[in-house]
């Protein structure tokens, strides 16, 4: 579930089918050819596609190029050696080292899950990383372990108004949680503590549509809905986004010995991220059979409710993105013709044929 108020576009006419298998090998192939080792490529892989499959476009395959450019630039090393600079049986700090954020990510959040196993809660932090893309694919990876999962992240510079000013405060953060279920979607909110994303307005500008009023400001701070002048996000439900946008900044800009986004000045890929995780394995707390007794009864009574006239029944959040998930995997991904283009593009600089 996000609290953007507005649904990713969708146009038929506009769209490429894309099968998977292929679309994971040729993401494969051009991450090994610029120096990154198979495994960690196919790291990196899983999780774009992982966005992709629940319509997280903007932070799935499309985003492939960026990370090339900054590999390009030498922003991202793509055989950085991940380190661990403090550790005990509950936490653990990491230095990214620039490696890709999905490969860091990734290895903070199996330590995370390592620990929480054996000790209940496990915390792990990262600096000198970058972009990670969709906050939800690492929550999933606790759910997946029946375990809880909170993961949130510092982006680049202030790009997200501070309530009361038309001036950036806070990067937009990701805030994601996952719970596992016994059965069907599990419990996943996954969302940008501005109204929306910038990759979101990225996705908009594709399909030639406008950004809707109230979401962003242009240089001067006037409101905008050109998806070329907007320069800032307003946060989402006003003090309280700004507030969430705050204390992710803090868990991560501070927390790891890094920088608030008000004292960053470049993008992410330039100035790099770092990231916080936390899971909570349920069943050291409480009897898992109890757990899901309670959540099961109180999911079912909430889908029960009556639905609002603009909505055709009422769903918890990651409902939606579940549903996606499993109609791309009968399917295929459908993603828009310039997503297509692009990576066609990509195809062509290490010889593989696309089948689209």
């Amino acid at each position: 579930m996000s609290l953007d108020h507005f649904a990713p576009p969708q146009d038929r006419s506009q769209e490429v089918l894309i099968p998977l298998e292929p679309l994971k090998e040729l993401l494969v192939k051009i991450f090994v050819r610029m120096g990154m080792f198979e495994v960690e490529a196919e790291v990196v892989a899983d999780r774009l596609i992982e966005a992709d499959l629940r319509g997280i476009h903007s932070h799935g395959s499309r985003t492939a190029e960026r990370y090339l450019e900054a590999m390009d630039m030498g922003d991202i090393d793509p055989r950085a050696q991940i380190l661990t600079t403090i550790e005990t049986p509950a936490i653990a700090v990491l230095d990214g080292s620039n490696a890709m954020g999905h490969v860091a990510a990734t290895r903070a959040m199996e330590l995370a899950i390592k620990k929480a196993s054996e000790v209940g809660t496990g915390t792990v932090t990262v600096h000198n990383s970058h972009h990670f893309g969709a906050a939800a694919v690492y929550v999933l990876m606790a759910v997946e372990a029946g375990m809880i999962g909170y993961c949130t992240t510092n982006t680049g510079r202030a790009t997200v108004a501070a309530h009361g000013s038309t001036q950036g405060a806070t990067a937009n953060n990701a805030i994601s949680w996952g719970v596992p279920t016994r059965e069907g979607a599990p419990f996943v909110l996954d969302m940008a503590c501005a109204k929306t994303s910038w990759g979101k307005l990225d996705t908009l500008a594709i399909y030639g549509l406008p950004i809707p009023p109230g979401y962003a400001l242009d240089q001067e701070g006037n409101e905008t809905t050109d998806t070329t002048a907007a320069k800032t996000l307003l946060p989402a439900a006003g003090p309280r986004g700004y507030g969430l946008a705050m204390i992710s900044s803090i868990l991560t800009g501070a927390l790891t010995g890094g920088r608030l986004p008000i004292n960053k000045t470049k993008a992410p890929e330039i100035e790099g991220s770092e990231h916080f995780f936390y899971v909570i394995d349920l069943k050291q707390f409480v009897s898992e059979e109890r757990f899901h007794e309670e959540l099961n009864s109180a999911s079912e009574a909430i889908r029960q409710l009556s639905p609002a006239e603009e909505h055709d029944r009422v769903r918890l959040p990651g409902e939606l993105e579940w549903e996606q998930t499993e109609r791309v995997l009968k399917e295929g991904l459908h993603v828009h013709q310039d997503h297509a283009t692009l990576l066609k593009e990509l195809a062509k600089r290490v010889n593989y044929e696309v089948p689209w």
